[in-house]
Order: C-alpha cells, then structure tokens, then sequence
C-alpha cells in the first residue's frame, strides 16, 4: 500500500501536467486530507491581533518551515534586524510599513508580497498611522 505522501506527490504530478481536471484534484486532496484528520489549512484573517500591540502567531510548523500572522500597531519603530537559515516571505493584508533587508529600504503595503532571501539582515523599521497586518513563511523551522 502506497503511504499518504507518495499518494499526494503522485497526486500533484498528475496535476501539473494537467492530467486530472482542478475538480478532481481538489476531491482527490481533499479525501487524502480527510484520511489524515484533514489538511493543514489556516484563516489568517481570523488569527492577527487586534492590533493594540505587537503580537505574532505560529500557525504551522514542519521541520522545513513555519508559517504565521501578525500585527504590529500604528506608530511602531524598530531597528532590531534578524535573519533566517531560509528565505522568508512576508504578504501584507492591511496597512503598510516601511522594510529594511539588507541596508535598503521599500515601503510595502497591503497586497504587496516582499521575500527577504535567506541569511538576509531585516526589520519591518516604520509602521506609520494605519496598524501592519500580515502573514509570513520562514523556509525554516526558527
């Protein structure tokens, strides 16, 4: 019997090559998922804080990545940089900031999907009047 991963990567082949239609694909994952408690699927907007203060949400995690919300409040500053092991996406839902990876600096705003490559230095430096809600990737487990 073939185990619940190679079912799914023999799944999503199938699917990329455009042998099974998006119907049956999602049925297909979706009785694989069924099988295992259901897939792994969480609601952003309903997991960030209320934006009164700083707060953060692991929502998943696997050895290779972590996903998360946060919200930081309007008028935050920071200067404290950080880096990952892995490349870090960060999509923002609400608000804007302004970013710094490695010395330059972007405003980014809801929409927008910024990747800070791995080992990168970077902060999230100036959230001005309107609080930053967003959800990010680590392609780590930190």
């Amino acid at each position: 019997m073939a185990s619940k991963d190679f079912e799914i990567q023999q799944l999503l082949k199938a699917y990329r090559k455009g042998l099974i239609s998006d119907e049956l694909f999602e049925t297909q994952m979706k009785e694989l998922g069924a099988a295992n408690g259901g897939l792994d699927v969480a609601n952003v907007l309903a997991l960030r804080g209320d934006a009164s203060k700083a707060s953060a949400k692991v929502l998943q995690k696997t050895p290779q990545s972590q996903t998360m919300a946060f919200t930081i409040p309007a008028n935050f500053s920071n200067d404290h940089e950080n880096s990952h092991k892995g490349d870090q996406i960060i999509y923002v839902l609400d608000g804007c900031a302004v970013a710094r990876v490695s010395g330059k600096e972007q405003e980014i705003k809801a929409g927008d999907l910024l990747m800070i490559p791995a080992g990168a230095p970077h902060t999230l430096a100036r959230v001005p009047l309107t609080p930053l809600a967003a959800a990010a990737d680590c392609g780590c487990s930190e």
